[in-house]
């Protein structure tokens, strides 16, 4: 038989891809237990995010740094930054291979402000209760979990944000038989908060 050189290989090479992103997704979204207790949870949230390919705002003395920058890559966060007084205050995980698992360095970072994992495949409904911290503190505004895989059961959770002043839940394919539902619910426990669905 013969077999075109076009097709020789694109199984192979999409495996070969797909064992080394879940690899990679393994090794960047695991909990280092210890580095979180020495460097502390906004830190390591930080450092979570930028090593799966998201974008953060944050707060540290170093004057260099401002407040509306956004850090897009590891390499460009200065270690120096992390010193007293470092706080994460945005997140923008669009399209970036955060899980749930990683997701877990969020339970104390309460500084955070705003939070984007939409088209995130791998955050469901066991993220939710890692943002409760920035909730209960008052500075958790804005939620974007567009196209995740989050379900009907997250709502109760999201109910518990009661800081949010903005929540974006369109597209997210578990959802969408419920959406009524869900903005019931949701308008009702949230009221200053607009809800997309």
């Amino acid at each position: 038989a013969v077999v075109s050189t076009q097709s020789t290989g694109t199984p192979l090479r999409n495996s070969v891809r797909s064992f080394f992103g879940r690899a990679r997704r393994y090794k960047n979204n695991r909990i280092d237990e210890i580095r979180l207790k020495y460097l502390g949870a906004d830190k390591l949230s930080t450092e979570w995010v930028l090593l799966n390919g998201g974008k953060v705002k944050v707060i540290a003395p170093d004057q260099k740094l401002k407040p509306e920058d956004w850090i897009d890559s590891f390499w460009r966060l200065d270690l120096r930054n992390f010193e007293l007084g470092f706080k994460l205050t945005h997140i923008d995980a669009t399209d970036s291979e955060i899980t749930d698992v990683g997701s877990r360095y969020l339970r104390n970072a309460i500084n955070l402000q705003h939070v984007s994992f939409a088209g995130c495949r791998f955050i469901t409904d066991t993220t939710l209760p890692n943002l409760l911290s920035s909730a209960e503190a008052g500075s958790l505004l804005s939620l974007n979990l567009s196209r995740t895989n989050i379900t009907l059961e997250a709502v109760e959770i999201l109910a518990e944000l009661t800081s949010l002043r903005r929540l974006n839940l369109t597209d997210c394919r578990f959802l969408v038989q419920h959406r009524e539902l869900a903005r019931e619910v949701l308008s009702t426990e949230l009221k200053p908060c607009k809800v997309i669905i």
